[in-house]
């Protein structure tokens, strides 16, 4: 599991206006008269591969709108082992769950190049508790991520059933949108999602690759971190079909 400290490039402040992906962000419900104020504190920032946002215990001073790419939230165990406990992806909120604590529960790690939104914990409570669209908004998103991290705990934990399901649903929840690209972790973050050795994530993609399921995206710098899958076979094994 990646522990690269962070290569953080700023790029000014946030262009709330112009972003493209404001209907999937957490500030969809805020009217363009209060962005104004609201985008004021925002900064827009690009994180290389294995970068870390924030470290679990460290101070919570701040959420992260993930616009591009994906981010790996992972827990500490009782042993001292990371856990990957879920993937965010563009849309999804970086640290929503600790928006009212004093510490970060996860340590966010960037998968890919990230880019991302950063709102300082003040201006996100402030606004909150002057908006009720956004406070209907943060209980969307505080639900989806209760959600998600149901769903990775009953679909992908180690159990009964087959490996290679539960690797069909761990590819089908690092999808990217509604496309055939689906996010590519290491062996050893897949096995660790799932219960199983590295080796055995290995001969399973191989499995998968073999038969034409998924595919290693080329040489493009974009996209080198991901792979091409046939959704709908994917959708088959994962039913356990």
């Amino acid at each position: 599991m990646s522990k690269a400290l962070p290569e953080i490039r700023c790029h000014g402040r946030s262009n709330c206006f112009a972003c493209e992906l404001r209907h999937e962000m957490l500030c969809s419900h805020v009217s363009l008269e209060d962005l104004v104020n609201f985008h004021a504190g925002i900064d827009d920032y690009d994180y290389d591969h294995g970068s870390i946002l924030y470290h679990a215990a460290s101070p919570m001073d701040a959420v992260y709108c993930v616009r591009h790419g994906a981010v790996m939230m992972v827990k500490p165990g009782l042993a001292g082992a990371l856990r990957i406990v879920r993937m965010l992806k563009t849309g999804d909120v970086a640290g929503i769950e600790s928006a009212f604590s004093e510490a970060f529960e996860h340590t966010a790690i960037a998968v890919g190049e990230v880019r991302a939104c950063r709102i300082p914990i003040a201006c996100l409570r402030r606004f909150v508790a002057e908006h009720g669209g956004l406070q209907m908004r943060l209980l969307e998103k505080l639900q989806g991520a209760l959600r998600e991290a149901e769903t990775w705990l009953s679909q992908l934990a180690s159990g009964p059933t087959p490996t290679r399901t539960r690797m069909a649903r761990l590819m089908l929840r690092l999808r990217v949108g509604a496309g055939d690209r689906i996010h590519r972790l290491s062996l050893d973050d897949m096995g660790a999602i799932i219960g199983i050795t590295p080796e055995t994530v290995s001969r399973i993609i191989s499995e998968f690759v073999g038969r034409g399921i998924i595919a290693k995206c080329g040489s493009n710098v974009a996209h080198h971190r991901c792979f091409r899958g046939d959704i709908r076979a994917l959708e088959k094994i994962a039913q356990g079909v």
